[in-house]
């Protein structure tokens, strides 16, 4: 299914599109009763919401749900068997990948690494009630930079793993992780990471460190594995659906935060506490109240209690978590430009930025180094990319005002993100 490629037209799909809202429902609250809604869909908007469902890795939980509601009936024949292979598919996959993980582990850990597996890995393995309820696209890795440099090299000369397709060549300089390797036989993507974020946390650090000091074991395949902590697991999701991702990673994150809560009791005296002291403060009320908008039973009132922003901050965000890549990008084009050239969004501003590409942009489209002469080759394709881009938001009143909003909505997070 096409996604909606106007920020605003979002907004209207989620407000008066069925479909749409009761995904975020199911997300929000995975062990809710959604049969009012439910009951309301018809034909169409049943498969729409299969095809949403796929494209953000949540067939899984949307059939959970329905079971458990009572409301697998209602879904037409036709759309459930389609839930129904996409699900036997995310099962079979995640074995492959489980199978492929324990591999890596006792690769790295024969070199002596030990790295802690970020994110999905002790959502999927620890939080969530079944493993194939979480589908993960990759696996992430942290190491220190110096270790993650190593390990990346120790894997690329292994017979088992390659250099991913699609990687780029660049450095631990360039971004918060290397060039993405694969599992030659299970097709296991793996991200060697030395930090969480590339832009511009000051106190990122100081998470880092914080990953590292309380990761702890979980066993999977027989094998133990260093993960985060719930409590800093927990903070890494709200960093990263905030100041890393503007909520664009997609409405999954609602369930991993649910599961993650609703698993144990976490204690928020020290989230709140750490929130603040990592400048998390306004990231966790935001995703606080978002998650509660959409009947999230986990949102301690304290959170709702204590915040304070516009309105149009749960709008920018409930737009983004449905928009598709292209919305995405425009956007960040926009927010660039804006804060560039403070407010002027004319044509000077743009022809600034399109005549500054990143070098390593350009190498990743020429498939060179970032030093070599040769990702050149690659500019004039960069540049109508880039041109079409600002063109498509520029004739789009409803995409400038998208656009805006977003990029207040990114603003109010950074306030308290110390420079």
């Amino acid at each position: 299914m096409p996604m909606p490629n106007d920020p605003m037209r979002n907004e209207s799909m989620i407000q008066d599109g069925r479909h749409e809202e009761l995904l975020l429902r199911i997300c929000a609250a995975p062990d809710g009763n959604h049969a009012d809604l439910s009951q309301q869909l018809d034909a169409g908007e049943w498969q729409s919401l299969a095809d949403l469902a796929e494209v953000h890795r949540l067939s899984p939980l949307l059939r959970r749900n329905f079971q458990m509601s009572g409301c697998a009936a209602l879904v037409p024949e036709s759309v459930r068997t389609e839930i129904d292979r996409a699900c036997q598919w995310h099962s079979l996959y995640g074995l492959r990948q489980t199978v492929a993980l324990k591999r890596l582990w006792e690769t790295l850990a024969g070199a002596g690494f030990q790295p802690v597996l970020l994110k999905g890995v002790a959502l999927a393995h620890r939080d969530f009630p079944d493993q194939s309820l979480r589908p993960m696209r990759d696996v992430d890795l942290l190491l220190s930079r110096e270790e993650a440099e190593r390990a990346q090299a120790f894997l690329l000369a292994h017979d088992d793993y390659r250099l991913a397709p699609w990687a780029g060549t660049y450095g631990v300089e360039y971004n918060h992780q290397l060039p993405e390797i694969q599992d030659i036989e299970f097709e296991l993507t793996i991200e060697i990471h030395h930090r969480v974020n590339a832009r511009n946390w000051p106190q990122e650090p100081q998470f880092v460190a914080m990953l590292h000091e309380e990761a702890e074991s979980i066993p999977i395949l027989g094998t133990a594995m260093k993960v985060p902590s719930r409590r800093t697991n927990f903070l890494h999701l709200v960093e990263h659906a905030t100041l890393h991702h503007t909520f664009e990673n997609g409405p999954l994150t609602l369930a991993d935060l649910h599961f993650l809560a609703q698993s144990n009791t976490l204690d928020w005296d020290w989230i709140e506490q750490a929130a603040d002291r990592l400048g998390l403060a306004n990231s966790l009320r935001l995703v606080a109240a978002l998650a509660h908008r959409h009947g999230a039973q986990w949102v301690p009132h304290r959170l709702l209690a204590g915040a304070r922003f516009p309105e149009s901050h749960i709008a920018a965000a409930t737009a983004a978590l449905l928009q598709d890549k292209e919305v995405a990008e425009r956007n960040k084009l926009l927010r660039r430009l804006d804060q560039a050239d403070a407010g002027q969004w004319g044509w000077r501003a743009a022809l600034r930025k399109a005549l500054r590409p990143d070098p390593y942009q350009l190498a990743d489209i020429a498939h060179s180094r970032p030093d070599q002469m040769r990702r050149w080759l690659a500019y004039p394709i960069w540049l109508i990319k880039r041109g079409m881009r600002y063109r498509a938001a520029m004739e789009s009143d409803a995409a400038l005002v998208g656009a805006r909003r977003e990029a207040d909505m990114v603003a109010w997070l950074r306030q308290g993100v110390s420079r």
